[in-house]
C-alpha cells in the first residue's frame, strides 16, 4: 500500500523547541550595568509556601521564548539572557511548582514529625509523663541532633525551590509556572537559608537595601555566556558596550556581536517584531 504524502513528511522523532537560555529581570538601568560589571548577586524574596511566608535567598530567571519576554516584564523592563549551559554549570535549577494537594509540599514538617514521634517513642516508650521524667532530662540527644541536621539538609533545599503555580499580582491572578523559573540559590550557612517573621526585624537593618548577599555575587567571567541584553533606547546600548568593552575588551564584544552570539535587544524590537 502506498502511504500518502503528509504520512511520509511525519518526523517520527519526537521534536522540542529549545529555549537555551535564561532571562533576569530588573527595573533599573544602573542595576544591569552593575549585573553585567559584577555579576548576580542575590537577595532574599517573598514566597508563601502551605500559607507561610518565607524569604528564600535567590536570584530568579526565566527560561521563556524571547519573543514572550515581553509578557514578563513587569518583573523590571531590562533584561540579562545567560547560556542554559552556564545555568546548569552554576547550579541554577528550575523550580518545582506546587498547588494545595501537592503530595509532597509537606516534606518539612512531616519529616518532623516522623523524627519527633521516633524520638518520643523511644524516650517515653509506655510510661506516663510523670514516671519517665527523670528519663527525659538524662536522654542523650546526640544521635536525634544529627537527625534534624539531616531533615534540614533534605528539606530545606526543596522548599528554596517550592514556588505556587499561581498567585496574586496587583488583584490580577496570576499563573506562575507559565514563567519556568529558575533560581541561582547560594550556598549560606543554615540560619540563613530561610528566614520567616525574622525578616521583618531584620529589613530594618542591614537587609533594608538590595542586595542583600553581595559577598555572594555569581560573576560573569565570560562574555560567551551572556546571550542577550535587554535595553530601552540606543543611548543606554552605548553605555552597556562601554562596560562590556573595559571588562571583556573590545574585540572580543565586536566579535561576540558579529558571530551572533551576544544580541543587544531593544525592548520595543521584542514587543513588536519578534
Amino acid at each position: 500500500m502506498k502511504k500518502s504524502k503528509k504520512a511520509e513528511n511525519i518526523d517520527p522523532i519526537f521534536n522540542q523547541k529549545e529555549i537555551n537560555h535564561i532571562v533576569h529581570y530588573t527595573n533599573n538601568f544602573e542595576f544591569l550595568l552593575k549585573i553585567l560589571r559584577d555579576g548576580f548577586s542575590p537577595s532574599y524574596c517573598a514566597e508563601k509556601i502551605n500559607d507561610i511566608d518565607y524569604y528564600i535567598p535567590m536570584t530568579s530567571f526565566c527560561n521563556i521564548p524571547l519573543g514572550d519576554v515581553d509578557l514578563y516584564m513587569r518583573y523590571g523592563k531590562f533584561g540579562i539572557g545567560m547560556s542554559l549551559e552556564w545555568a546548569i554549570k552554576n547550579s541554577i535549577s528550575p523550580v518545582v511548582y506546587i498547588h494545595e494537594t501537592t503530595p509532597f509540599k509537606d516534606i518539612h514538617s512531616k519529616l518532623l514529625q516522623m523524627h519527633f514521634s521516633g524520638m518520643l517513642l523511644k524516650m517515653f516508650g509506655n510510661k506516663t509523663f510523670e514516671n519517665a521524667e527523670k528519663d527525659f532530662k538524662d536522654f542523650d540527644y546526640t544521635e536525634y541532633d544529627k537527625n534534624l541536621e539531616s531533615i534540614r539538609d533534605i528539606a530545606i533545599p526543596a522548599i528554596q525551590f517550592f514556588k505556587n503555580w499561581k498567585t496574586n499580582y496587583k488583584e490580577k491572578e496570576i499563573r506562575t509556572y507559565h514563567e519556568r523559573e529558575w533560581r541561582y540559590i547560594p550556598n549560606l550557612i543554615n540560619d540563613r537559608l530561610l528566614l520567616k517573621d525574622e525578616f521583618i526585624e531584620l529589613k530594618k537593618t542591614k537587609y533594608q537595601k538590595k542586595p542583600h548577599l553581595p559577598e555572594f555575587t555569581l560573576p560573569l567571567n565570560s562574555l560567551e555566556n551572556i546571550r542577550y541584553i535587554i535595553i530601552n533606547n540606543e543611548m543606554q546600548r552605548k553605555r552597556v558596550l562601554s562596560v562590556l568593552e573595559r571588562k571583556f575588551g573590545k574585540d572580543i564584544v565586536y566579535d561576540s556581536i558579529i558571530s551572533g552570539n551576544l544580541m543587544i535587544i531593544n525592548d520595543d524590537l521584542i514587543r513588536n517584531d519578534f
